[in-house]
């Protein structure tokens, strides 16, 4: 097998040969017989993908089924083998192939401008993929897979961008008694592949008899007890004007269980004193922070709810929908509110209790109109806080 640095200049030779683009893409359309429509591509290869990214498996639908706004038509050749994948959108990728190994060249084509977008490279040993190669032009990766009596133990990744220092990280797979996948960690190592100490829990094994109810019950019981314990460690040094269950939007596995952040009240006189977007500036969680500091918000690190909240998001994930997410929020906030009266914090007049995107993607006034009571929304838009 070819070594890395061999790889990604024959990968990089794609971005650099535009003249022979064209006649990739026209002899893919040559090859292809037969044309079949998936929800997504039926190329992508990596063990436990789904564990690893969330979202469905790929499958193939009956034509009258595609929408081509959002599923990926495949061409096949004579021996079934796909040769060219078009969409979703303007995506376009033409596939390779050689003995041990097939190469994906991906396009974006709009009218008559073609763009490169990344190469592709899979490497086959003993009839099973052994590494993986992305090129995106000045960014990629190469991954070499590890396995054992016919398990994957291991995925060692080399990151790589131009003008910087690889980095590297690996999967760690774990099986149970009856050769099940258990659990997935993500770690941080060296060049050589040894651990660094930084380390995640990426997925966990549904334990038998869980759902995303039973699940999202789970979640919710240990957020409270969580955050009951957090209340008695914020200072109690100045009233605060909001306390803000944060979560990230794009991302909702970033920030799952979510982080508190609170507003004190020097902050909230000085945003209205500015009189600068007050409503934007009264509920960003990161503008918060950046004057506030890290004293001044809490991230729950209990392995029970921390491994609970992994669940969450693979049962989210393989739905494809976060509103299990968005309803234990709207659950919580009430009744948080009434812990945070019965721990004593210092308050105004005006404290609000909320869930906020931490991205600032979603405009947090939705939320909160529909949460809080007729007055106390009177209230706030008397002051010009929303």
């Amino acid at each position: 097998m070819l070594n890395d640095e061999a790889i990604s200049e024959f990968l990089k030779s794609f971005f650099e040969k535009k003249n022979s683009w064209e006649k990739l893409r026209a002899e893919a359309r040559t090859q292809a017989i037969t044309w079949r429509w998936a929800t997504e591509s039926m190329s992508f290869e990596m063990p436990f993908a789904r564990e690893l990214y969330g979202g469905s498996n790929p499958r193939w639908i009956a034509d009258d089924r595609a929408n081509p706004k959002s599923h990926v038509r495949h061409g096949l050749d004579a021996q079934d083998r796909i040769v060219i994948e078009c969409g979703p959108g303007i995506q376009e990728t033409v596939w390779l192939y050689e003995v041990g190994r097939r190469t994906g060249v991906q396009w974006y084509v709009h009218n008559d401008d073609v763009r490169i977008g990344s190469v592709t490279q899979y490497c086959y040993q003993d009839g099973r993929l052994a590494a993986n190669h992305l090129h995106m032009g000045y960014r990629g990766s190469d991954t070499r897979m590890e396995y054992e009596d016919g398990r994957l133990l291991r995925s060692f990744s080399r990151h790589w961008q131009e003008e910087d220092e690889p980095w590297y990280s690996q999967y760690v797979f774990s099986y149970n008694a009856q050769d099940q996948l258990e659990r997935i960690v993500l770690q941080y190592t060296d060049v050589q592949g040894q651990p660094t100490g930084q380390e995640r829990l990426t997925y966990l094994r549904l334990p038998k008899g869980e759902s995303l109810a039973t699940v999202e019950a789970r979640v919710k019981s240990l957020l409270l007890q969580a955050i009951e314990t957090a209340l008695v460690n914020i200072p109690q040094d100045e009233k605060l004007y909001c306390l803000l269950l944060c979560y990230t939007h794009e991302d909702l596995g970033a920030a799952w269980p979510p982080f508190l952040v609170w507003g004190r009240e020097s902050y909230q006189q000085s945003v209205v004193e500015r009189d600068e977007d007050v409503p934007y500036y009264l509920w960003a969680p990161d503008e918060i922070r950046d004057v506030q500091g890290e004293d001044h918000e809490y991230w729950f690190d209990d392995q029970e709810l921390r491994e609970a909240c992994l669940l969450h998001i693979q049962l989210m994930d393989m739905k494809q929908s976060n509103t299990s997410a968005m309803r234990v929020l709207k659950q919580l906030a009430p009744e948080v509110l009434r812990m945070a009266k019965k721990a004593g914090l210092p308050m105004t007049d005006d404290f609000v209790v909320t869930f906020v995107d931490n991205t600032g993607e979603v405009d947090p006034l939705k939320a909160m109109k529909s949460s809080l009571a007729a007055e106390q929304w009177a209230l706030l838009k008397q002051r010009g806080y929303v």
